[in-house]
Formats: structure tokens, C-alpha cells, sequence
């Protein structure tokens, strides 16, 4: 739990106005082993912004480094170690193959090496705890996700997609993350 909170999850320090905490619960309050499953994938009661999950992104980009998140680029910037390089390097590793060969290829950018993770997470269906039946799949059931970042060595950019009841984030988010990042490859970043 502290790592998670070193991301930036159950910090209720409000930095941006009408910030959304992001929340993960303790871990007497996730229930039973199908509960604990599904919390690992961000289920259940986890809770996460987009801009929680950007700043992940930008955190595994930057080598492990977060910057919390600010409203004006004026104001400092606090930076914290949240884990170590090693780590960092293998979710990257990771993202880029995702990328590469997963669930994420449709954000590929010729030229450009991005790593990305997608997600979908159901609101509704899925399996009846009460009577073990299975709801059927409808993608208006699911939220779409993908976080997003240029795998280069001075990261400056992360980008997270979410659209509710949109279905899968491989097929809603990930080209709306794909135009995004080509968009602002395109224009210099300060």
C-alpha cells in the first residue's frame, strides 16, 4: 500500500481545483479472494483519475521519478522516488511490447517508440457473486482506458484516455491516445 501511495493513490492533498482522489482500500476492506483478484486489475473499489493514471505513466517514463501534478508549469515541481530505475525499466519494457505486439499496437507512431498499457473496466455484469451466473458482455458496461508515453530518453509527455461506457480501451481509447501524442509530437514542448 505505501507504493501505491507513493503514486499518488489515497493522498487527499488537493493540488488542482476539484481534484478526484484516487483510492485503493485497505486491504481488510477488499473482501474475499475473488474481491483481492479483482482489485489487483484496478477493479472492485479501486478508484483512479486520468490524471492519477498520466502521472503514473509519467512517473514509469521518467525512470521512477513522479512529479505531482500542478496547474500552472510557473509553480515548482516537487519530485519524489516512488520506485526504483530497475522497476521502472521493466513496466516500460513492458508497455513498449504491449505496444509492440499486445493490446496497444494500434497506438504505434512510425518513427516514434511509445509505451502504452490499455485497460477496460467493467461497471456492470460480469460474474454474480450470489448465483455464479455470468451477465453477458455489452461494451456500454465498460469504461476504455490507455495510458501513453514516447519511449525517449527525456520523457516530457504522458498521456491517459478514459471514456465512459465506451467498451474496450484497446478499441475506444487507444486511437484517441494515439491522435493525441501524435498531435503534440508534432509541436514543440517547452
Amino acid at each position: 500500500m505505501a507504493e501505491a501511495h507513493a503514486f499518488g493513490f489515497n493522498d487527499s492533498t488537493r493540488r488542482l481545483p476539484d481534484e478526484a482522489e484516487s483510492r485503493i482500500p485497505p486491504a481488510a476492506q477488499i473482501g474475499d479472494s475473488l474481491a483481492v483478484g479483482s482489485s489487483a486489475i484496478g477493479q472492485g473499489r479501486v478508484l483512479a483519475t486520468p490524471l492519477e493514471m498520466a502521472t503514473v505513466a509519467a512517473t514509469i517514463a521518467d525512470r521512477g521519478v513522479r512529479a505531482r501534478p500542478r496547474l500552472l508549469a510557473t509553480l515548482p515541481v516537487s519530485l519524489s522516488r516512488v520506485t526504483s530505475p530497475q522497476i521502472a525499466g521493466e513496466v516500460r519494457a513492458m508497455m513498449l511490447a504491449v505496444v509492440r505486439e499486445g493490446t496497444a499496437t494500434s497506438v504505434q507512431i512510425p518513427g516514434v517508440q511509445i509505451a502504452a498499457k490499455t485497460g477496460t473496466a467493467e461497471l456492470h455484469g460480469g460474474l454474480n457473486e450470489e448465483d455464479g451466473t455470468t451477465a453477458p458482455s455489452d461494451p456500454q458496461n465498460d469504461d476504455a482506458w490507455i495510458v501513453a508515453f514516447p519511449a525517449v530518453s527525456n520523457p516530457n509527455l504522458a498521456v491517459a484516455v478514459m471514456l465512459v461506457g465506451a467498451g474496450a480501451g484497446r478499441t475506444s481509447a487507444a486511437p484517441i491516445a494515439r491522435a493525441l501524442l501524435q498531435s503534440a509530437l508534432s509541436e514543440p514542448i517547452a
